[in-house]
C-alpha cells in the first residue's frame, strides 16, 4: 500500500474518531505539531501520541452529527506526503466549522511518524473557543 493511501485510511480513521486504527497507524514516538502559538490557540505546538489519540477520542463529541473530511490534493515524495483536505461539521455547540489543512506526514517503516498540521487557527479559536 502507497503512503497516500495509508494517509486516506489515517484520515478517514480521524474523521471517524476510530482510536484503535489510528494507534495501529502510528509509530511508538508519533509526534503531532499544529501550528499557531500557544498564547493564542491552546493547541498549538508540539504534542505526543497519547496527546493525538485523546484528541481524536473526544473528537467524536464535539462533532455529534459526524464531519466530512475531504482530501482534495496529495503529493508524495519518498517518506513524506503532503495533502490538502477541507472538514466540514457542526459543533456540539451548534456553529458551522469549515476549515482548509495542509497535513505534511513523515513515514517511517510504513507507520506514520509525525504529522505537521496548517490550518486557520483563528477560525478554530472562535469556533471552539481553544
Amino acid at each position: 500500500m502507497s503512503h497516500k493511501n495509508l494517509v486516506e485510511k489515517f484520515i478517514e480513521a480521524m474523521r471517524v474518531s476510530d482510536v484503535e486504527t489510528l494507534k495501529s497507524m502510528i509509530t511508538d514516538d508519533f509526534s503531532w505539531w499544529i501550528n499557531g502559538k500557544v498564547e493564542y490557540l491552546q493547541t498549538a505546538g508540539e504534542h505526543d501520541k497519547d496527546f493525538f489519540l485523546g484528541f481524536f477520542g473526544a473528537g467524536a463529541a464535539s462533532f455529534p452529527e459526524g464531519v466530512e473530511f475531504n482530501i482534495s490534493g496529495m503529493v508524495e515524495e519518498g517518506d513524506f506526503v503532503a495533502t490538502e483536505a477541507n472538514l466540514k461539521a457542526k459543533t456540539a455547540m451548534g456553529t458551522d466549522y469549515d476549515n482548509d489543512y495542509h497535513f505534511l506526514f513523515t513515514f517511517e517503516n510504513g507507520k506514520i511518524k509525525r504529522m505537521k498540521e496548517y490550518m486557520d487557527t483563528h477560525h478554530a479559536k472562535t469556533t471552539f473557543g481553544l
